[in-house]
């Protein structure tokens, strides 16, 4: 009887032993995982202790920097050339993704064709999206957003897609780039 209970008691230290063993190796693979991907853990550096002195001299020799003016996050960036240099129409609205900071762009026509995409499963969802904006004139459904363009008497739609706030310049600005696109490749 005796023998029994040392040998259970034994058996769960065993068991006890043997999954903080897997969980050690689980954080040892992690921690490698974290470090091939350039993802540090988190380790404050030592610094070696510092006389009065000998700080004020360093707060005294360091120049202050001068203030840089940040441009904005998701500005638009002006110099990229939609058209030219590239062989065809789906390159130019990749183009114009990188140049209004848009996840994905679709130009489609009223009656659900994709045109042109900067996203390879664009014909699904133009056919969903001007569904929905035909049925109840939705311009925005999530972080999806559908502006109307007219281009040579033809209602097309732009179909994007962003987490950004959308301003009328910038929405101005997006169809007029639209409506290059399709005057340059149409």
């Amino acid at each position: 009887m005796i023998e029994e209970s040392y040998l259970i008691i034994l058996g769960v230290v065993i068991v006890i032993l043997f999954i903080a063993l897997i969980i050690l190796t689980y954080k040892v693979f992690d921690l490698q995982h974290q470090m091939a991907e350039g993802n540090k853990p988190n380790i404050p550096e030592e610094k070696p202790a510092q006389t009065k002195t000998a700080q004020k001299d360093e707060r005294r020799e360091e120049p202050k920097p001068e203030p840089k003016i940040a441009e904005p996050k998701n500005a638009i960036i002006r110099d990229i050339n939609l058209t030219e240099g590239i062989s065809d129409i789906g390159e130019s609205m990749k183009r114009y993704t990188l140049k209004y900071h848009l996840d994905s762009a679709t130009l489609a026509s009223v009656d659900g064709f994709s045109i042109a995409s900067s996203h390879a499963d664009s014909e699904r969802e133009a056919a969903n999206l001007t569904a929905r904006y035909q049925e109840n004139g939705m311009t925005e459904i999530g972080d999806t957003h559908i502006t109307p363009l007219s281009y040579r008497g033809e209602e097309i739609l732009l179909i994007f897609r962003t987490s950004q706030q959308v301003t009328k310049e910038r929405a101005d600005m997006m169809i007029r780039d639209g409506r290059s696109i399709l005057s340059h490749w149409l």
